[in-house]
């Protein structure tokens, strides 16, 4: 039913078919806009929420943002005892460097004193600002339109600034203050005097091999307290380390009698080090040679060409001593096989055997070895020794 528009209603006899007219009038309105007025409705309420501040966001962060006093040091200010003599202490310790065993000793005296102890403190406080681009105008324009929704959803940019207009959004600032050092009590401290005389009692140091004492020493030299650390002896300066084999362990005990009390302390020398020791005593090093050939057949005879290197041979390895012009004899022995293309030999060597040892497991995977074939032999040490005197060396060399 199409009802007529709103008419008025003065006439008194005619209120009842008025009001049964503006009555049908309001309902045909109802039916008519009920679709809209909900929406209208809900975007009311929206509003209505997010202008009342509901929509906050962390306002409070009380979790992990509250203010907070740390300690961040402490520190001794004055003593409030005089130093009390607590014990003796030995120290000890050892470096191989540059071929040589070098020990520092240092006897000292250990007193105790109480001090004031203070405590550097730090005040961490968090000031709050927002909220940021709050617009509550922005928001309602947004919500209601359609345009400001769908920009939200495909760009992460625009809808965290779109949230922000709508929701109220804070932050905070760290701030941090030291504050004025305070009184944490009173502790006892140690202190560290050296006021060892020769006179006070008797330093010994003794060396050690596989466990037995082959060499002892008095130390001497402290004049009480004007030494600021320890005294430092050359073990290589009083004992001759060639005598011994290569395999042998070296260990070194040092022993301070005083005042009653005997102070013991023990070191052992790593097993390297102690090779390094020994064998550089006696020599300089340990040398191979080795032969290579590359884009030559791997028969050096008749087979085709490759560009792989061949190992043709590799020496057995020799202990040096003299100077280091290993070089000039390996080109000697080159000199013998110079019918052949693209071949070279080379040294190859090391401080000690182990390191050699330690070179040949990885620098040879390159090279494809030579079996079953003639090739030129390698030198023997009578060669070798013929290449020195040639070349008018300093160089003295012993299989090894």
């Amino acid at each position: 039913m199409i009802y007529p528009p709103y008419r008025g209603c003065r006439a008194l006899a005619s209120r009842i078919d008025c009001l049964k007219g503006n009555w049908g009038f309001m309902t045909w309105i109802y039916q008519e806009y009920r679709g809209a007025m909900k929406y209208l409705l809900v975007v009311t309420l929206l509003s209505i929420t997010f202008l009342s501040g509901c929509g906050t966001y962390n306002a409070k962060r009380e979790s992990y943002m509250q203010d907070k006093v740390y300690v961040t040091k402490h520190y001794f200010g004055d003593a409030v005892s005089e130093p009390k003599f607590s014990h003796y202490e030995l120290r000890a310790d050892y470096k191989v460097s540059d071929d040589e065993l070098k020990v520092s000793v240092d006897p000292i005296e250990i007193y105790t004193q109480r001090k004031e102890r203070f405590a550097i403190k730090k005040a961490v406080s968090y000031k709050r600002y927002g909220p940021i681009r709050y617009s509550p105008t922005r928001c309602v324009i947004g919500v209601i339109g359609v345009f400001p929704v769908v920009f939200a959803l495909i760009d992460n940019d625009y809808a965290d600034s779109f949230k922000k207009a709508c929701n109220k959004v804070y932050t905070w600032e760290r701030e941090e203050k030291e504050l004025p050092p305070e009184k944490a009590g009173v502790e006892a401290v140690s202190l560290e005097r050296r006021d060892y005389r020769d006179s006070d009692g008797k330093l010994s140091l003794q060396l050690g091999v596989n466990g037995k004492i082959v060499n002892g020493v008095f130390l001497t030299g402290f004049k009480g307290g004007n030494r600021n650390d320890a005294y430092v002896w050359n073990i290589n300066n009083w004992y001759d380390f060639s005598q011994l084999n290569n395999d042998e362990s070296l260990s070194i005990k040092i022993i301070n009698d005083r005042d009653g009390e005997t102070l013991v302390k023990d070191l052992s020398i790593k097993k390297n080090e102690s090779e390094v020791l020994i064998f550089k005593s006696k020599y300089d090093g340990v040398f191979h040679l080795y032969y290579y050939c590359r884009l030559c057949n791997a028969n050096l005879t008749d087979n085709f060409y490759t560009d792989q290197e061949v190992l043709i041979w590799r020496t057995r390895s020799y202990l040096y001593k003299g100077d280091d012009s290993l070089s000039f004899v390996s080109s000697c022995i080159e000199d013998r096989f110079d019918h052949l293309r693209h071949g070279n030999v080379l040294v190859r060597k090391a401080s000690t055997p182990k390191k050699l040892m330690e070179l040949n497991s990885f620098m040879y995977d390159r090279y494809v070895p030579v079996r079953g074939v003639k090739s030129p032999d390698e030198p023997t040490p009578d060669q070798i020794r013929s290449c020195i005197r040639k070349k008018d060396l300093d160089l003295v060399i012993e299989e090894y």
